[in-house]
């Protein structure tokens, strides 16, 4: 029996993903292998819709401290190969020689700790043992060491002296017949392959699975690519009547549509859509949409989001553009601030760019496991529940009660800035890495608006840290910036049924939020790594950021819902050199203007 918090059995410990507790190594196995029957329903009808109606239901839990007749979820222990710190030894941990407690040597008595490299295939997201007692056997000296009959029982895993701290300074050996290969080379391409090693054709907790022809490759068990996990998350709200569909459909009838759409490439492309929005009223951005496909004949890969999300930015904009219709759903309580009153006009500017700011006092989300992938984003999507067969088609889901501040901009600001040449130049150069990515084929379209959302999201959520109450790590974000939409939720959640302190509504009361703003605006101006960071042409993976580090504006993992790309700073502030016009750049001038004149 081991203890672990509900929501990490979503992320980031879910099914397939390697869970390290006090020195060991342990990984959740399918839903199919859990008690249904010890788990309950979640209803949640717009993120199961998604889903492809598939049923939600918590992984089975207890509400303190576990027992051995408490209901819990399976675990196996993996990698199994171990080694022991005081004598070195290896062994091989058996699924018949399980107890439930951490190993202990068998020669001296002392703990044992996994070893720190397993194997995962290429292609179908395999994973499996290093077999390191073929690896030990591998450069055979004499016919001794290549048929011994201890491989396996007397291996001992040691530095080798004088040899640095490098892979060549560790070495596998075997007592029996002294063979003997240090690790050099192993995290080589085909170093399995060539020794004559298969992929083994499934997970851990598999047995008897057709070997796979697949490459293997060897990665340290605690690097990011040896699971990654697939989550989607919803919004409790009241349904909300639609007109995205609506647009979609005006927007295909338009004479020129059809030409762009059969032409994209073409160099008359830009123009066509540009007299397409001019003429139906609506802005490049919502016409770039319908063509990339994120309307409602959208790809699975996009669709499922950018529709929870629509259908919640709908719910947002019916406070929005309602004075006084707050929404009073039991999971989903919104009030609207009023602005005029509320925020100090002190002539800088900032509320001609903010449109309204949205108190969420209560939000209920629900985030469900849909499966994982190992080694690359190209190889073999793995689903949390393999069990198959009448009444397991369900997905491992929490829900988490919370509270967050919701922040929209000005449309027509918005509109005025990104049609600047500059402004669309710098989001079409990480547009096109994005399309060349195959990280990137899972985020939404680059654009102007989305950069400037998105950052700002970021640099609010690590200012609100200060003074919420909340780490930074427990704060996480919702972009809305979609077919003309131009919104950021800032929310936390528990999975305590009881929710959230208040913190972040109390940040969004009065002129907090204002001066949080301004101050977070403020610090994007400067970067401990300026001016190489504000410089840049291209950071993070596959350079789909610009201007922005880890010392500015990059997230936790769990905060940011676009793995930390997508981010430039300078479309907020604006260039250096003046190149490139900063959506909140007048705002930050006016500001140093009033400081200026006050010091003199």
């Amino acid at each position: 029996m081991r203890d672990i918090r509900l929501a990490q059995t979503i992320a980031p410990f879910g099914v397939g993903a390697i869970y390290d507790y006090q020195g060991e190594s342990l990984m959740l196995t399918d839903a199919g292998e859990w008690d249904k029957l010890a788990t309950r329903r979640i209803v949640s009808p717009r993120l199961e819709s998604a889903l492809g109606g598939t049923e939600l239901r918590t992984p089975p839990s207890v509400s303190s401290f576990a027992s051995e007749k408490s209901p819990g979820i399976p675990f196996v222990r993996f990698p199994s190969w171990m080694f022991c710190q005081d004598c070195r030894r290896m062994r091989r941990q058996k699924r018949s020689d399980e107890t439930g407690v951490s190993p202990a040597c068998f020669v001296c008595g002392a703990g044992m700790v996994p070893m720190r490299f397993i194997a995962v295939c290429t292609k179908h997201s395999h994973v499996m043992d290093v077999p390191w007692d073929r690896w030990a056997h591998s450069e055979p000296l004499n016919e001794d060491q290549r048929k011994c009959a201890l491989a396996g029982q007397e291996l001992v895993f040691e530095p080798v002296a004088n040899a640095g701290e490098a892979l060549s300074g560790l070495r596998v050996a075997c007592r029996g017949c002294r063979a003997q290969r240090t690790l050099a080379g192993l995290t080589s391409t085909d170093s399995l392959r060539r020794i004559g090693i298969k992929c083994l054709g499934g997970q851990p907790w598999q047995f008897n699975q057709p070997l796979c022809d697949e490459r293997v490759e060897v990665l340290q068990r605690g690097a990011t690519n040896v699971t990654t996990l697939e989550v989607s998350s919803a919004l409790d709200i009241p349904e909300v009547e639609r007109a995205s569909d609506e647009l979609d459909d005006v927007i295909d009838s338009h004479h020129l549509f059809a030409y762009v759409s059969s032409s994209p490439d073409s160099p008359l492309a830009d123009s066509l859509i540009a007299t397409i929005a001019q003429e139906l009223n609506v802005t490049k951005e919502q016409v770039l949409g319908r063509l990339n496909g994120q309307g409602k004949d959208a790809t699975p890969e996009k669709s499922q989001t950018i529709t929870l999300l629509d259908a919640e930015w709908d719910a947002f904009k019916n406070v929005m553009d309602s004075p006084g219709n707050d929404l009073g759903h039991p999971n989903f309580e919104v009030s609207r601030q009023n602005l005029g009153s509320e925020w100090k006009d002190n002539g800088v500017g900032l509320l001609s760019l903010v449109e309204s700011v949205l108190l969420v006092s209560r939000l209920r989300e629900v985030r469900a496991l849909q499966g994982f992938r190992r080694y690359s984003d190209d190889s073999d999507f793995v689903r949390a529940n393999l069990g198959g067969g009448a009444g397991w088609d369900w997905a491992p889901a929490i829900e988490a009660f919370g509270e967050g501040v919701f922040i929209g901009l000005s449309n027509d600001a918005l509109q005025q800035w990104e049609s600047n040449e500059a402004v669309m130049a710098r989001a079409s150069r990480l547009e096109t890495r994005r399309q060349r990515s195959q990280v990137g084929s899972r985020l939404p379209t680059v654009t102007p608006r989305s950069l400037l959302l998105h950052t700002t999201s970021h640099l609010l959520m690590r200012q609100l840290s200060f003074g919420s109450g909340y780490a930074a790590a427990s704060l996480r974000e919702r972009v809305y910036s979609n077919n003309g939409q131009a919104g950021i939720l800032i929310y936390t959640a528990s999975d305590d049924t009881e929710g959230t302190l208040g913190g972040l509504v109390r940040e969004g009361e009065g002129s907090r939020l204002q001066a949080t703003l301004m101050r977070a605006l403020e610090a994007a101006t400067w970067c401990s790594n300026d001016p190489v960071c504000a410089e840049s042409p291209g950071q993070g993976m596959n350079s789909m950021n610009l201007a922005s580090c880890h010392a500015c504006a990059l997230s936790s993992e769990t905060s940011c819902s676009r793995m930390n790309l997508g981010l430039d700073r300078v479309l907020l502030i604006g260039a250096p050199d003046g190149s490139v016009p900063g959506f909140f750049g007048d705002v930050l001038q006016r500001l140093r203007d009033q400081i200026a004149a006050i010091n003199v």
